[in-house]
């Protein structure tokens, strides 16, 4: 039986539609409508006061009463979103960004980065921030420096030895979500961090 040339075409083209179709990604593995940008990210010491450098105090000593807690250090995200298509005439409800968790991790600039022993252990923490896509920046507070982190080393070696003693690093934090089509987004910045144990004879304000 010889098969006539238009049904090899129709096969063809039905088989390349077929091999299309599996390598299509699905949906919440493509790619976002909506672009994610840190404009700014700052640190919050013991003092209250926001700062581009986090000085991370591993043993806060209230001088009013004397007595000494370990706390944690928060840092503020400031995240715009945008969609890649500037020219619609209104933004869906599904470019919406839902950010669900963030990761923290520690460098040096002398490259020694061990965690536990040159810097602190990275970690990973549970976020809930809506960021809408009006391109105004939206601020996202969370952990920078862990509490727990000043109780191990190296942070802790810092309350012993010689005064002025510091560890300085660089904060690297990553934001992970998706937006309301289920579809991934990711945005990173980096923050310089100064590890010590200061004198706190500064009140808060």
């Amino acid at each position: 039986m010889r098969i006539k040339p238009l049904y090899i075409f129709l096969a063809l083209v039905l088989g390349m539609s077929l091999s299309f179709y599996g390598c299509n990604k699905i949906s919440d593995e493509s790619t976002s409508a909506v672009k994610l940008v840190m404009s700014r990210l700052t640190g919050v010491n013991w003092t209250g006061n926001e700062s581009s450098v986090l000085e991370s105090d591993v043993l806060v000593q209230n001088p009013d009463t004397g007595t000494s807690t370990v706390q944690n250090d928060y840092g503020n995200a400031y995240i715009i979103a945008y969609p890649y298509n500037p020219n619609e005439a209104a933004s869906s409800l599904y470019e919406n960004v839902q950010l669900k968790e963030y990761h923290v991790s520690y460098v040096r600039s002398d490259g020694r980065n061990q965690e536990g022993v040159d810097v602190p252990y990275s970690f990973w923490g549970r976020i809930s921030a809506l960021i809408p896509p009006d391109g105004a920046e939206h601020q996202v507070v969370f952990v920078l420096v862990r509490a727990n982190a000043k109780m191990e080393s190296p942070l802790v070696d810092l309350l012993y030895g010689s005064a002025g003693k510091e560890i300085e690093a660089t904060a690297v934090v990553e934001f992970y979500g998706e937006d309301l089509s289920g579809h991934k987004v990711y945005v990173k910045g980096t923050i310089p961090v100064v590890f010590a144990n200061y004198a706190n004879d500064t009140k808060k304000k």
